[in-house]
């Protein structure tokens, strides 16, 4: 008799299977059914047992952009009819991770880099506006952390800053520039700076200031520590 598997066991052996069948761009759970290794790989019904989770939640789990998505979330909404705004529970966990991992698929597909990228466009992306997900919660800071996370890179703008011409400032304004959003922003290292400077400050870059003083990281960061009379770790 076979023996059971642990929910853990039946995602791994779960994933490898669909990516050996070649469907993880759209891992359909028919076209899973109908073509995995039954004596190796769990069937979609014993999956969803012994996980507790539907096929959608179990996708999202292991990575899986499914298109199953957009069905999933219309059955989410609630007291919808097609002469009003699409409601979601916005208190349900499961309806906020869906949500937001839609924010993050736009973003990634459409190049999305500032809050005015979302608020010009998201709606028609995912039928919501970016006002309505900020009064839920979903932050401009949080949507950027979950998107590192998902994707294993940040959000990078290479807009607004890019254009500024940094050569007009001399080497101390420069320095003091950086010093006060390290201090503002509480940033513990050159690299909290160089996360967070993009999204909510017209500053240079970190490698602006290295070209200027031709010093590494660690030498750049201990200027800007003892220029804002930091503590030196």
């Amino acid at each position: 008799m076979r023996r059971k598997m642990t929910p853990e066991e039946v995602k791994s052996s779960l994933k490898k299977e669909i990516i050996r069948l070649g469907i993880d761009k759209d891992p359909s759970r028919t076209v899973y059914q109908k073509k995995y290794e039954r004596s190796v790989a769990p069937s979609p019904n014993y999956a969803m047992k012994i996980t507790g989770m539907k096929w959608q939640e179990l996708m999202t789990e292991l990575g899986f952009e499914y298109d199953g998505e957009k069905n999933k979330m219309l059955a989410m909404k609630k007291n919808h009819n097609h002469n009003k705004a699409p409601h979601y529970n916005y208190d349900d966990p499961t309806v906020r991770k869906e949500i937001m991992d839609r924010v993050l698929v736009a973003m990634k597909n459409n190049n999305y880099t500032k809050p005015t990228d979302l608020e010009k466009n998201l709606k028609k992306n995912i039928d919501i506006s970016y006002g309505t997900l900020k009064k839920h919660g979903f932050t401009w800071e949080k949507i950027i952390s979950a998107y590192k996370k998902k994707y294993g890179e940040p959000v990078v703008d290479i807009g607004e800053n890019s254009k500024i011409n940094w050569t007009q400032f001399t080497n101390k304004e420069l320095l003091d520039m950086v010093t006060r959003v390290v201090k503002k922003e509480k940033c513990g290292s050159l690299v909290d700076y160089d996360e967070i400077y993009r999204y909510k400050y017209k500053t240079p870059a970190p490698a602006i200031l290295l070209r200027r003083f031709n010093v590494t990281y660690a030498e750049l960061w201990r200027m800007i520590q003892v220029n804002g009379n930091l503590p030196i770790k």
